[in-house]
């Protein structure tokens, strides 16, 4: 049975993959960069649909662990991932190109944690989703299984 350490590697893991894969385009730094988030907001999604509905009681899952409102989420969700993270490269790219039209130091430090900042969040596009659907591929292997409904 999935614990919370457990489920936390688990999301780790799925959101560096999942953030390494959308992110095999972009040149290795940012790619780093991007997986970075992946992994972190993979972390933090893999104990989501727990940090939503406590484990307070053995029929905790409702809603947030239920087949059908996360899987017509997921549908709606992934396919506007890519989107989203083109979107947010787009502004790690305008970030970069006044890091390089900056007059001083501290304006270029600032532009340049401002591009790392958008890297991050694009790989934590990706890595969230990623890191919820761990947390439920592994209740759903349990003895409780996920509820259908809620």
């Amino acid at each position: 049975m999935a614990n919370r350490k457990m489920h936390m590697i688990v999301g780790a893991a799925a959101g560096d993959a999942s953030a390494c894969v959308l992110a095999r385009d972009q040149e290795p730094a940012h790619q780093l960069v991007e997986t970075l988030g992946g992994v972190l907001a993979g972390t933090l999604a893999g104990r989501l649909p727990d940090i939503i509905e406590p484990a307070l009681h053995p029929g905790h899952r409702s809603i947030a662990h239920a087949m059908l409102p996360t899987g017509a989420a997921g549908v709606a969700v992934v396919p506007r991932l890519r989107a989203g993270q083109q979107h947010v490269r787009r502004w790690a790219d305008q970030c970069h190109a006044r890091h390089d039209g900056a007059e001083n130091l501290l304006a270029q430090f600032l532009w340049w944690l401002a591009e790392m900042a958008c890297r991050l969040v694009s790989g934590a596009v990706a890595g969230s989703a990623a890191g919820y659907a761990s947390h439920l591929v592994l209740d759903a292997t349990t003895p409780m299984e996920l509820p259908l409904l809620a």
